[in-house]
């Protein structure tokens, strides 16, 4: 029925919460950040892992040559994709750490999360090598120092050098995670 206004009456809803939990769930569902990994020294390598990475980036793109060939423009092309692969890969671990996702996933899983991280960093390592070396030698013939001299060949070049510090970095971060998995306990991996 309508008042003689033209206004409908109003309705009451009543809402009753439950305190505690719903008996499905035995956690509540929170977000918890796990700052102090990064105070470790692992995490510590894990954030200049993500620093070289965006140097290596920053030196590196756009990927250009001066040759009228186009040589160094592949060299440039697998660089930058190792540097940005292993960035995006590196950034992931970095927020399964800060997040800590591994104390969120409840099911049993045919691998651990720990060796998948030995293994990322392992081959890390290795491409970066790989990286450097190939951008070194399709930009080292033609930095300032030789007579046809171009910056963008200096900033391959720099490109290059912070792929070797990336690579030491990977290498580090490689050796400490395979030591906290052969000292961490099969059923806390």
């Amino acid at each position: 029925m309508m008042a003689d206004n033209g206004v409908k009456p109003h309705t009451t809803v009543t809402v009753t919460t439950q305190s505690g939990l719903a008996p499905q769930d035995s956690q509540p569902m929170e977000i918890r950040l796990n700052i102090g990994y990064f105070k470790s020294f692992q995490g510590i390598i894990k954030l200049v892992q993500l620093v070289l990475g965006i140097i290596c980036m920053a030196c590196a793109a756009p990927a250009q040559t001066i040759d009228i060939d186009h040589f160094g423009l592949g060299h440039n092309h697998f660089f930058l994709f190792i540097v940005v692969t292993t960035f995006i890969i590196t950034l992931i671990w970095t927020f399964f750490y800060l997040l800590q996702v591994k104390d969120t996933i409840k099911v049993k899983l045919p691998f651990t999360f720990m060796w998948m991280e030995v293994i990322f960093t392992l081959l890390a390592t290795v491409f970066y090598i790989v990286g450097w070396i190939v951008v070194l030698s399709g930009f080292g013939w033609c930095t300032t120092s030789h007579r046809r001299s171009s910056t963008i060949c200096d900033a391959r070049v720099a490109a290059g050098v912070f792929g070797i510090f990336n690579s030491i970095a990977y290498g580090l971060g490689t050796y400490l995670t395979y030591q906290e998995y052969n000292n961490t306990p099969p059923e806390l991996q």
